[in-house]
């Protein structure tokens, strides 16, 4: 497991390589939110919403808690940040925010996140940064994969 560096985040070059219309999905966790906008303005692409938010589950369906510094912290969030006109690509505007699921891996995401990615924008080319598996139709990049 190897964390990055705040600074070697930003100097990814996001902005760069990411198509001229692109929508970034970023998970972050709440005491980290603020960077997480700072990251996304970094990378070119403008804070839209909330996407996803994730109450992490243990193997028996119990909701997963752990300590932190005014709360217990059981979620994690996933914002939505765009670039250019993402949403003329937008096919279902039904899908829901809440992801109930079991937390495995150290920083895996739950398989039901890309799934309602790809829901809610078709087969448009999409990939995963930081990736920890593959995964059908979505290319990766990450050095766990």
């Amino acid at each position: 497991m190897h964390c990055i560096s705040k600074e070697d985040l930003e100097s990814l070059p996001v902005a760069d390589i990411s198509d001229k219309d692109c929508i970034l999905f970023l998970w972050v966790t709440d005491s980290h939110l603020d960077q997480g906008i700072d990251l996304i303005i970094k990378w070119g692409f403008k804070f839209k919403t909330v996407g996803f938010v994730w109450v992490k589950k243990i193997k028996n369906n119990t909701t997963c808690a752990n300590v932190g510094a005014w709360t217990m912290k059981n979620t994690e969030i996933c914002l939505i940040a765009t670039k250019g006109q993402m949403s003329k690509y937008k096919q279902k505007r039904n899908v829901y925010q809440l992801i109930e699921a079991e937390r495995t891996g150290h920083s895996k995401k739950p398989d039901e996140a890309r799934n309602r990615i790809v829901e809610i924008f078709g087969d448009i080319p999409r990939i995963e940064l930081f990736a920890r598996q593959r995964t059908d139709g979505w290319d990766v990049w990450g050095n766990e994969v």
